[in-house]
């Protein structure tokens, strides 16, 4: 591997381990800098992806507690992979995470305050930063910054989810259906103004990465919460989750994005079907309309019992239905998705065969149902790492 950290950036992640006690042991820290002058990607007429100086990149920017689960997984993945064509970056909650990734391929970002549900978006926003900035040297139109739960797992060998997001020309959103979206009358009366809610677990393209990271730094719309007032009635199984029903329920990661970006929707109205355009959209047009299912792109399969088996064929059912029974995971609820403990060879072949890249939530170190050490099984069959 050859760095590619400028002596200050090296400096700094040298004092953040030394704050926790730590020796910088991270392969790609070591060494001198190896900077040049920033050279933009091109796209021919074809579409296809050229370069000047290096290849189009996936940033991994991972938002963590206290550790990232099944490290040993993550570790293989990006051994498998050049290091021209990935960084990994986490945000890390508690500084004993900070100490677990030493000698790791994923590199700590300083903390930022941070609050469950109403800022997550500050240190989602910091990985963007320190991922824009620090990675000296040419930079790629194609570059893509996916964002990843220390929860999660790849679903794919390196090659393959790389091969995947690079190829595409767009942001990938997971837009939850239309009842989830939040939305206030219009100023003038006229229709609705409506806020898409989507999965935190979102891919950016350089060009969406730089602009979100501008716009919060800026201060813009983190007011969201206040405005559309978030979570502010008393939640009713009846009455919730209905488009259009002026009962806004969700997270500020969940609508951050999608609202800077491609702003709110305006003028909406409850009583017919329509659709919007998204530029840089994977997906793109946007269905408006009530009985609308999942749309955009999800990349990262998270279990939301309520809409598994509701709104016809998705892939999140798909997979669900192709697990045998030693590796159903629990349902969560409402408000929290479901997860895994437990697993069977299977299970783990039907993740590897599903329409993912991603898949969460795990604990650390499942237990392998079928007997066996879970990582060693999991490696073997989804990265081709024996």
């Amino acid at each position: 591997m050859h760095t590619f950290f400028s002596a200050a950036a090296k400096a700094f992640f040298v004092a953040v381990a030394a704050a926790n006690g730590l020796a910088i042991t991270n392969p790609l820290l070591r060494g001198a800098a190896n900077a040049s002058s920033p050279r933009l990607g091109l796209v021919d007429s074809s579409g296809n992806v050229g370069f000047e100086g290096r290849p189009p990149r996936v940033y991994f920017l991972f938002l963590a507690q206290e550790k990232i689960s099944n490290l040993e997984i993550w570790s293989a993945f990006f051994d498998s992979a050049s290091a021209d064509q990935y960084r990994a970056f986490a945000h890390c909650k508690e500084s004993q995470c900070v100490q677990l990734l030493n000698g790791s391929p994923i590199i700590p970002v300083p903390l930022v305050a941070s609050y469950y549900c109403t800022d997550l978006v500050s240190p989602m926003n910091q990985l963007l930063s320190y991922a824009l900035s620090l990675d000296l040297g040419p930079v790629n139109s194609a570059d893509k910054f996916a964002f990843i739960s220390d929860s999660s797992l790849p679903a794919k060998p390196f090659e393959e989810i790389y091969n995947t997001l690079v190829a595409r020309d767009s942001s990938d959103f997971c837009v939850f259906p239309p009842g989830e979206w939040a939305d206030l009358p219009n100023d003038d009366g006229d229709g609705l103004e409506v806020a898409v809610k989507v999965h935190q677990w979102i891919t950016l393209t350089r060009h969406h990465a730089e602009k979100a990271s501008a716009m919060w730094s800026k201060g813009v719309m983190h007011n969201f919460m206040a405005k559309f007032k978030m979570n502010q009635m008393g939640w009713d199984n009846k009455l919730d989750n209905n488009f259009a029903d002026n009962r806004n329920w969700g997270c500020l990661d969940e609508f951050w994005y999608m609202t800077a970006l491609f702003g709110t929707l305006k003028r909406v109205k409850n009583t017919n079907e329509q659709t919007i355009d998204l530029p840089e959209f994977t997906g793109s047009p946007l269905k408006i309309d009530k009985g609308a299912g999942w749309q955009g792109e999800c990349d990262t399969f998270v279990i939301w019992a309520k809409y598994l088996y509701t709104l016809g064929h998705n892939k999140q059912e798909a997979l669900m239905l192709s697990l045998d029974q030693g590796s159903i995971p629990h349902g969560g609820n409402w408000a929290r998705p479901g997860w895994w403990d437990t697993l069977t060879a299977t299970g783990i072949q039907a993740i590897r065969n599903s329409d993912f890249l991603f898949v969460r939530k795990f604990i650390d170190k499942p237990t392998l149902a079928s007997g066996g050490v879970f990582a060693d099984t999991y490696k073997k069959l989804v990265l081709n790492v024996v």
